[in-house]
């Protein structure tokens, strides 16, 4: 009869700690899988709050256009000198007797510097 051999392992300490590797290498595994997962929807989340941004910016910039033709309007319906003043400005009306002076300024090129 041959002697019952012993199914101990010879170094213990070897697979432990080759254990140990394996369980930590499945753990970053699934850490780069689920990193891997949800990187497009974090980008996808950036890239949606900087538009955000910029459509509030623009929101904010058309709200005060509105608030500046609301007001015109309202001087154009209610104030008899501003449309007097727009009526001379923009379109040249003049009462009774008066005279206008208009001073177009032109723009005078620059002097040409000399190469010598």
């Amino acid at each position: 009869m041959q002697p019952i051999r012993s199914k101990r392992r010879r170094n213990p300490e070897v697979w432990h700690k080759a254990n140990r590797m394996m369980i930590t290498l499945i753990i970053a595994g699934g850490a780069a899988v689920a990193v891997a997962a949800f990187y497009p929807e974090i980008a996808r989340h950036r890239a949606l709050s900087a538009q955000l941004a910029e459509e509030k910016s623009t929101l904010a910039a058309e709200g005060l256009k509105k608030a500046r033709r609301e007001r015109e309007v309202h001087l154009l319906k209610h104030d008899s000198e501003y449309v007097e003043i727009i009526a001379r400005d923009r379109i040249g009306v003049m009462k009774e007797g008066e005279t206008i002076y208009r001073l177009d300024t032109q723009a005078t090129p620059a002097p040409k510097q000399s190469a010598n």
